[in-house]
C-alpha cells in the first residue's frame, strides 16, 4: 500500500526532517583534551624558572602515574593502525577517541598473512593466522585443502562480508571468528 503525498508535502517532509535533526547535530560534543594535559601545558605560561620546572615536573609525575594506573592511555599513530589491524574483520561501531577521528583514511582494507593452523569446521574450513591476524572461517568449500604455510589474502567485500584468497583457493569467503 502506497501512501500518495501531495506535493506541497513532498518538499516540506525533508526540510522539516533536517531541521530536527540540525541541533542534534550541531550539539556533537567538542573534542576535549584530558584535564591532565592542560595542566601541563598551563606550565608553560610560568614565567619564574624554577616554578615553571616544579610545574613541569609535578604534571609529569601525575601523567606518569595516571598511565600506569590506566587512568590514561597513550597510543601513538603506530600503535592505532596496529590496533585496528588486529580488529580486521570485526563489526565495530564507529566512534572517536575525545572527539577525533583517528586515522580515518587509512583504513585497512585488506590483510595478508600465513596458515598457521587449519582444520575442517562444518562444510569449510577454519583458519588461525600468523601476526595476531585472528581465526577466520569458510563456508564454502574449496578446489584443493588449504595447509600450513599457504599465504592468505582477505579483502573486505559487499555488505560487510570478505573474500580472499587461501593457497590455490580464489574467491573463497571468509567470516573472522576470533
Amino acid at each position: 500500500m502506497e501512501i500518495a503525498l501531495p506535493n506541497r508535502a513532498k518538499i516540506l517532509l525533508p526540510a522539516v526532517i533536517v531541521a530536527l535533526l540540525a541541533p542534534a547535530v550541531a550539539a556533537a560534543p567538542e573534542a576535549r583534551r584530558p584535564e591532565m594535559f592542560d595542566k601541563l601545558v598551563a606550565c608553560r605560561a610560568i614565567t619564574e624558572p624554577t616554578q615553571r620546572l616544579a610545574c613541569y615536573d609535578a604534571q609529569v609525575s601525575a601523567l606518569d602515574a595516571a598511565e600506569k594506573n590506566d587512568d590514561l592511555v597513550i597510543m601513538d599513530r603506530k600503535q592505532v593502525q596496529e590496533t585496528r589491524r588486529s580488529l580486521f574483520g570485526f563489526t565495530l561501531p564507529k566512534f572517536s577517541l575525545g572527539g577525533k577521528k583517528l586515522d580515518e583514511k587509512d583504513d585497512t582494507n585488506e590483510i595478508e598473512s600465513t596458515v598457521q593452523s587449519v582444520r575442517r569446521a562444518g562444510n569449510g574450513w577454519s583458519f588461525v593466522l600468523a601476526n595476531d591476524a585472528g581465526t577466520w572461517e569458510t563456508s564454502d568449500g574449496m578446489a584443493t585443502a588449504p595447509k600450513i604455510g599457504d599465504k592468505i589474502r582477505i579483502k573486505k567485500a559487499t555488505m560487510g562480508s570478505f573474500l580472499g584468497s587461501v593457497g590455490f583457493n580464489r574467491g573463497v569467503r571468509f567470516r573472522r571468528v576470533q
